[in-house]
């Protein structure tokens, strides 16, 4: 069995149990207690007392700077080695040996730092620990930690990732700079170190500054980090590197795109004007081909202008905003945020619901940090809530100090200054919650009411809907890391992905472990995590995060098309809920004594209701398998099956209160008629047994008299019987007229009699006397 010899390098918390490793198995090394970036000719003695065939010597995490023996083996993991395991599972693999929880922990800090110990489910203290330790092996003192924090504060307050570090230990500094940046660069007067950025880019960029491969070293994955050499530059040419760097960082490249949809009801219809363009669909190039054909037949003719504009049969119309240059601009707490406008949109639907949507591209700011706050402070249209100095307050946590719109040579800004006065607030119906830059842009095109008032109304709230794509590779990378000791993915308990889904442009605002990982498995959908794509949904939001190359090639089209699509019907669908359930309230307030007009107004109401079921709301949208899945879940975490279940309760509802009115206006119908014949049911009664002719109205006025009476008294007889007041009355004084009608119809009974007695007739003889005239013409 060869011998083997172990040449330890530059003193670190992994070289420390390695060492340990080899004394506990009684291996051969050696040991001169060297630095980080250790070199091979520092063991020049040793190799020439170990080059014979019967020994190999494994050299760990040297550098070769002299042609090393044939004897020799090299240990490393960083540089072009970086895709070697660490040196210390090289040296467990080497002695067979099975490395301790702890000891992988050592050894995923030295090859993939925090992250690495992270992807191990490593919890916060353990990491801090492991740090902690790693620290000390390499001599670093409390006056280190002193000047790395100083460092650290100091690029905070200038809100920059460029660090300049007042220690040549930079390890600390990056400890407390990981935390805060996905990325950053820390130097001195004599060394430079670029963490968190893409490899493949930083090496590019060195090689644009002739810095040869010899001068720097790099380690820690494709997102680790590449250092040059002590000593390489000068303290000029570090900051000549630097003002560089700033210029290829900031190049103009396409970081993110976003979206901000502000859906809206309306009255009456909408009016074009020289600004809104109507735009029929067309094929034009192949991503207009790729998104028709994407929807079913029904959907198409829902979402794209294919009839005349003036046709009858419209589900909804789309128009452009023309211009030829467009900004907006956030200016926040966080800073000052300038998008390139990319497009703005407005469509409007049948059902008196429109969606403005404002297109935006961001190639300025890379940082999570900053696309979070794009989307939480862009979005904002009034103030949530008002403190002590009104929107002094909002401004300091959720509202932006103003909102600047530029439309060619047009400037639209909105400060929202016209919330800090009380007196604004005095006339609640007159109280106009939409800023400038969505009024001035479409509000001549609706009617106005009776007192001169705006009748577009938000529908969500003080928020606009949001699609967003972030292009980040070291984020996604991050995100899709997949821990197998927890059986889970880093963006299931991320808190930057959290934030990014729900729009926290500041502090995550679900404090909960348990709830955030629910909330975010609700929200997620990860069938291309692997490829590094992931998608977000929430009630305010459809958010995604990709690498740069597929973001800009692939991913971005469907963004700007069908993904728009279908939340643009989405939000449709949102919105015309709550006109439908506007409109119901408003009839039931306004016409509950108006059987007719309830009725007609509710009828009006289903037959738009009807409209919308089978034009325009619909259960699938797509066959392709990941837009039904898309669409499924957002329709589940947007609540809009609920709403529509609601809606058609509270229609169903209507139906009944509107049937029941009309029930009981027959049914009062009904009573009156049966009233008018039990008022005449005792005449009747009273004719029916006694006949027609029981009263003899001709002879005297006696009969008519009491003729007249009965009739009266016995209508008295009926009205009383149907009277729903006055119980005791029902029997006492329909008693006492029946005793007085029995009384007088004996009387004329009586009467009768006498007249039917035989009268003698007297038949006299008269002459006739008979007048004959002569004919005309009778002489």
């Amino acid at each position: 069995m060869n011998k083997r010899v172990f040449l330890l390098g530059g003193k670190d918390l992994e070289m420390l149990e390695i060492k340990k490793i080899l004394s506990e198995k009684n291996e051969t090394y050696e040991n001169k207690d060297l630095s980080w970036g250790a070199k091979l000719s520092d063991y020049r003695n040793e190799l020439e007392k170990y080059n014979t065939d019967d020994i190999t010597i494994y050299g760990i995490e040297l550098e070769e700077d002299i042609k090393a023996p044939k004897n020799y083996i090299e240990i490393d993991h960083h540089g072009k080695n970086e895709d070697n395991p660490s040196s210390l599972e090289q040296v467990a693999k080497i002695l067979n040996i099975e490395l301790s929880k702890e000891q992988k922990l050592i050894a995923a800090n030295d090859s993939r730092y925090i992250n690495g110990m992270q992807n191990l489910c490593a919890t916060k203290e353990q990491i801090d620990e492991i740090r902690k330790r790693d620290k000390e092996a390499q001599n670093i003192t409390f006056e280190d930690e002193k000047l790395a924090k100083e460092s650290f504060e100091t690029a905070c307050n200038n809100n920059s990732n460029l660090i300049c570090s007042k220690t040549s230990k930079f390890t600390v500094v990056s400890d407390l700079a990981y935390y805060k940046f996905d990325n950053y660069v820390i130097y001195n007067n004599e060394k430079i170190l670029f963490y968190g950025y893409k490899k493949s880019n930083i090496l590019e960029f060195l090689l644009s500054q002739n810095i040869d491969e010899s001068n720097y070293y790099y380690g820690g994955g494709d997102f680790g980090f590449v250092g040059i050499k002590d000593r390489i530059l000068s303290e000029d040419k570090i900051n000549n590197l630097l003002e560089e760097f700033k210029k290829f960082d900031k190049k103009e490249e396409l970081y993110s795109y976003h979206t901000f949809m502000f859906p809206f009801t309306f009255k009456d219809h909408f009016k074009k004007t020289k600004n809104w363009e109507y735009k029929p669909f067309e094929i034009l190039e192949q991503k207009d081909f790729n998104e028709y054909v994407y929807f079913y037949k029904h959907i198409q003719d829902a979402i794209y202008n294919k009839n005349n504009k003036n046709s009858e049969k419209w589900i909804s119309k789309y128009y452009k905003y023309k211009f030829q240059k467009g900004k907006y601009s956030i200016n926040c707490k966080k800073g000052v945020f300038e998008l390139e406008l990319d497009g703005l949109s407005l469509r409007i639907f049948n059902t008196d619901v429109g969606i403005l949507s404002f297109n935006l591209k961001n190639t300025k700011y890379s940082d999570k940090n900053s696309i979070l706050a794009i989307n939480d402070f862009g979005r904002r249209i009034y103030p949530q809530f008002l403190g002590e100095k009104f929107t002094g307050n909002t401004k300091n946590a959720i509202l932006s100090n103003c909102i600047t719109l530029e439309l060619d040579d047009k400037i639209i800004n909105e400060d929202f200054t016209k919330f800090n006065t009380i007196d604004s607030f005095k006339e609640l119906k007159k109280l106009n919650l939409l800023p400038s830059f969505i009024l001035e842009l479409i509000e001549d095109n609706f009617s106005k009411d009776e007192e001169n008032l705006t009748t577009i109304r938000p529908i969500i709230d003080d928020r606009m809907f949001i699609i967003s794509l972030y292009m980040n590779d070291a984020l996604i990378t991050k995100l899709q890391n997949y821990k197998e000791c927890s059986n889970q993915y880093e963006y299931e308990t991320n808190d930057s992905w959290y934030k990014y889904i729900f729009i926290d442009g500041d502090e995550k605002t679900c404090q909960s472990k348990h709830m955030t990982k629910k909330l975010i498995s609700e929200s997620t959908y990860d069938r291309w995590i692997e490829w590094g794509t992931l998608f977000g949904i929430s009630r305010y939001s459809f958010v995604s995060i990709t690498g740069s190359w597929f973001g800009k090639n692939r991913l971005l089209p469907h963004i700007q098309t069908m993904y728009f699509q279908i939340f643009t019907l989405l939000l449709a669908y949102r919105a015309t809920i709550i006109k439908f359930s506007d409109d119901i309230q408003n009839v039931t307030n306004e016409t509950t004594q108006n059987l007719e007009k309830l009725s007609k107004d509710t009828e009006e109401i289903y037959e738009k209701y009807l409209s919308f079921l089978n034009k325009l709301y619909f259960k699938e949208i797509t066959a392709q398998d990941q837009g039904i899945e898309l669409y499924n879940q957002a329709m589940k975490v947007m609540d809009i099956e609920k709403y529509m279940s609601d809606l058609d309760h509270e229609i169903t509802q209507l139906h009944t209160y509107v049937d029941m009115r009309k029930e009981k206006e027959r049914n009062d119908k009904l009573e009156f008629i049966s009233k008018i014949g039990a008022i005449l049911l005792p005449p009747s009664l009273l004719a029916g047994l006694f006949g027609m002719n029981v009263l003899i109205l001709d002879e005297t006025f006696w009969n008519q008299s009491v003729s007249l009476l009965l009739i009266v008294l016995s209508g008295i007889i009926g009205f009383l019987f149907t009277f729903k007041k006055m119980k005791m009355l029902k029997i006492i004084i329909p008693t006492i007229l029946m005793f007085i009608i029995l009384l007088t119809i004996f009387g004329i009974y009586s009467d009768k009699k006498d007249l039917e007695k035989p009268q003698e007739i007297e038949i006299k003889n008269q002459p006739i006397e008979v007048i004959l005239s002569k004919e005309k013409g009778e002489k």
